[in-house]
């Protein structure tokens, strides 16, 4: 009896599914991607999937960035992208793509901060304009979450071994 134990203990482990990193994605259409993710709930619950769906949303936004006009073309072009896939692979390229646009945003928003800025250093002496100062407190703040979705995002590539783009403009 037990020199069958091993062997069938080795074929059960073989036969089992691959855990979620590994999981190969299913994206050749929309439908197929919605019953793929449907699956993973199924399998491993919501919780494990935030970092899978928001590196799928970060694709979608990526296409925008990239001219991609219509949603239709936008999503053909992320599922043929994330087809195939491992959803490890795909969590990396959404969250690359998620600090790509953080960092183009920070660089916009401290272009404008800078701007609003030299603006008010410009009026100071008749009192800078209420809105002036208004959209500084607000850009400071926006920036300042920019920079900690940054920060997290750095984070998460870096468990799961991909190290930060270098970026000259980066600051932390």
């Amino acid at each position: 009896m037990s020199r069958w134990l091993l062997p069938l203990l080795l074929l059960l482990s073989a036969c089992s599914k691959p855990d979620l990193p590994n999981t190969v994605v299913r994206a050749g259409s929309e439908e197929e991607l919605t019953a793929f993710r449907a699956e993973l709930v199924d399998r491993f619950g919501l919780d494990p999937l935030a970092a899978y769906d928001v590196a799928i949303q970060e694709l979608q936004l990526a296409g925008m960035d990239r001219g991609v006009a219509s949603a239709a073309d936008r999503a053909a072009a992320m599922h043929a992208q994330v087809n195939g896939q491992t959803v490890r692979a795909v969590e990396i390229l959404g969250w690359q793509a998620r600090r790509a646009r953080l960092q183009g945003e920070i660089a916009e928003f401290a272009a404008l901060l800078e701007h609003d800025l030299a603006l008010r250093e410009k009026t100071a002496a008749t009192g800078a304009p209420q809105a002036v100062t208004h959209r500084i407190e607000n850009e400071q703040d926006i920036l300042a979450k920019l920079h900690r979705l940054r920060t997290e995002a750095d984070a998460k590539l870096a468990a799961w071994g991909e190290p930060a783009t270098s970026d000259a403009n980066a600051k932390p």
